[in-house]
């Protein structure tokens, strides 16, 4: 039972994977524009993560006696991001394919965005530790 369980779950994460290909290959021949770039993915990382961490800072602004004003700036920075990707993807396709095309790439790039903040935060810090004892950096023009 468990290898079919596991068969179930491989089969549909090969056909969703299938799936976005499709969505984006249609959006490209038909609009000449594809919604999964690195660019996409940059600003819906940004403004989930924007969302993300005004959400929590405006819930526990009331724990820590904080103005909740930090937590909504962080909010509507999130929302602004997440207008522009529509407005992006609704001017540069049409109004059906663009809010699914942005509503799809949120769904999918949820978990990724989160944990790609905490681990870019740990590359930072390893880069500034890498870093502090270094010489300095000479450079020659030939």
């Amino acid at each position: 039972m468990g290898w079919l369980q596991l068969a179930l779950i491989a089969a549909a994460v090969i056909a969703i994977a299938k799936g976005i290909q499709l969505f984006n290959r249609v959006c490209r021949r038909r609009f000449g524009h594809s919604l999964f770039t690195l660019r996409s993915f940059w600003i819906t990382a940004i403004a989930i993560n924007l969302i993300w961490w005004g959400l929590y800072f405006w819930a526990n602004a009331t724990l820590h006696h904080t103005p909740l004003s930090d937590g909504l700036i962080l909010l509507s920075l999130g929302l602004a991001a997440t207008a522009w990707l529509l407005y992006e993807n609704i001017r540069d396709t049409d109004l059906l394919y663009g809010v699914g095309g942005s509503a799809l790439l949120f769904a999918l790039f949820f978990p990724l965005a989160v944990a790609s903040f905490s681990l870019l935060a740990v590359a930072m810090v390893v880069m500034v530790i890498a870093s502090h004892k270094a010489g300095p950096a000479w450079f020659v023009d030939s």
